[in-house]
């Protein structure tokens, strides 16, 4: 039983890191989502979840097929009352921090989420219908663009697929950051398949850190790092987790690994850092 486990962790792992090597677009979002909740339960199969996103992607055909290339606004509609409405799904307003909103997994058994696991619904759905739709980079609270043709609506996947307006948009800024925030265009940026799953997997982290739960914090950061194998800050994370969790020698191999890949990539000033926080690391030892 354990190296059936075992071996159907490999497969998991193998897929997600295969993902992360592939173009963006290629990318199946909400089943790699569903592989990283999978990796938390490694006893419960997948199949079951996956036709769940097969019928949710069915559903959305039957209730929009039709009306493909209408507004924006009715589009945003459909999909809004066929999975806030029909599947009731919900943001986690009770309790948001509950990890359990950022697990795919368990996402689909509560029919609730955060933004960006609910976001991951709407975008399955999306791709399937072939409709122009992404993710944005609107920090602290996910959000989603529907666009056709020349007309764009925001949609908030927390809150019931609302249709945001830039007064909305506003509110919720200075909700987060106070009142003297401000609207910027690269709020209103799309972001690729990875950096969705990357923000997924950081509300992991951080309620791993708040907690104190540094080996929970490392798996989290080299599951980020199979979706994003060149980024060398991940490896720099890596080794700040190992010491404080205190494991120098996990410390030194990271910020090692850091120093190679960013040197590769000519980013100096994270070998700089990373080649620093090397050599305090040896001094420590030494």
């Amino acid at each position: 039983m354990i190296r059936a486990m075992e071996k159907a962790a490999t497969s998991l792992q193998d897929e997600i890191k295969a993902a992360g090597l592939a173009d963006a677009a290629e990318m199946d979002l909400a089943r790699i989502a569903l592989l990283l909740g999978a990796l938390d339960f490694p006893d419960r199969p997948v199949a079951p979840y996956q036709a769940h996103l097969d019928e949710l992607a069915a559903a959305a055909w039957g209730a929009l097929g039709k009306a493909i290339d209408a507004p924006a606004e009715i589009m945003a509609g459909v999909l809004a009352s066929l999975i806030s409405g029909r599947y009731q799904y919900r943001g986690d307003t009770e309790n948001y921090d509950d990890v359990d909103n950022a697990n795919l997994m368990q996402v689909i058994d509560r029919r609730r989420g955060l933004p960006v696991s609910l976001g991951i619904l709407y975008l399955h759905v999306g791709k399937a219908l072939g409709l122009d739709m992404g993710g944005l980079s609107f920090p602290g609270h996910f959000l989603l663009r529907l666009q056709t043709g020349d007309k764009a609506v925001i949609i908030d996947p927390f809150n019931g697929g609302d249709i945001l307006g830039t007064p909305d948009l506003l509110a919720l800024r200075r909700q987060m950051d106070g009142p003297q925030a401000r609207l910027t265009p690269d709020f209103y940026a799309v972001v690729s398949s990875h950096d969705i799953l990357l923000r997924l997997q950081n509300n992991i982290l951080a309620r791993a850190l708040r907690a104190e739960k540094y080996d929970r914090a490392r798996d989290v950061i080299i599951r980020m790092s199979w979706l994003d194998p060149k980024n060398p800050a991940l490896q720099f994370e890596l080794g700040r987790i190992a010491l404080q969790a205190g494991q120098m020698a996990g410390a030194a191999d990271a910020f090692a690994v850091c120093m190679e890949k960013a040197a590769a990539q000519g980013d100096m000033r994270m070998a700089g850092l990373a080649e620093q926080a090397l050599r305090r690391l040896k001094n420590r030892l030494n």
